[in-house]
């Protein structure tokens, strides 16, 4: 980490806005589906998977409400995070010249992969909730989305970042 980066302050973006926007329904509406299926979950639910997608470990039902609450915390914290752009390590240069080019492009890349992360929360909470209930299983998908979906994303902004630069 660069602590000798610019403090320049740039505004939220629209597609910052909003992704925040989504990423709060996204885990409002998870939140509500939880709720709404936690009468009919069996007292004791899958809470691990192994990379084949089958479940290792297993918890009380009150476990649940955890990915929700991991999700809602990574978002807050990533929210945060993206208030203060200089913190940032990014792939190029930042100078006082260019900090007004490059940390909105930062702020979008960071808010999306935020709305990826609640997501896949979100996912991973439907998919617990429908194994415990006998209907599927987790697929090997799931793992290699979560690494190739964020970093795709950065691999699309790391460009235009260079160009501005």
């Amino acid at each position: 980490m660069n602590l000798t980066q610019p403090k320049v302050y740039v505004p939220a973006s629209k597609w910052e806005k909003v992704c925040n926007a989504a990423s709060l329904v996204v885990i409002a509406v998870t939140v509500l589906y939880v709720i709404r299926s936690y009468a009919s979950l069996p007292e004791t639910i899958p809470i691990h998977f192994n990379a084949q997608g089958e479940a290792d470990n297993w918890g009380n039902k009150a476990t649940i409400f955890l990915l929700p609450g991991i999700s809602f915390v990574l978002f807050i914290s990533l929210y945060f995070l993206n208030k203060v752009p200089h913190l940032f390590n990014l792939p190029v240069k930042i100078t006082e010249e260019n900090a007004r080019r490059i940390y909105p492009l930062a702020r979008t890349m960071m808010a999306i992969i935020n709305f990826q992360v609640v997501l896949m929360f979100s996912y991973a909470t439907w998919q617990t909730i429908q194994t415990a209930q006998g209907n599927a299983g987790f697929g090997v998908w799931l793992i290699i989305i979560a690494f190739i979906v964020p970093l795709g994303t950065i691999a699309l902004f790391i460009k235009p970042m260079r160009r501005r630069q």
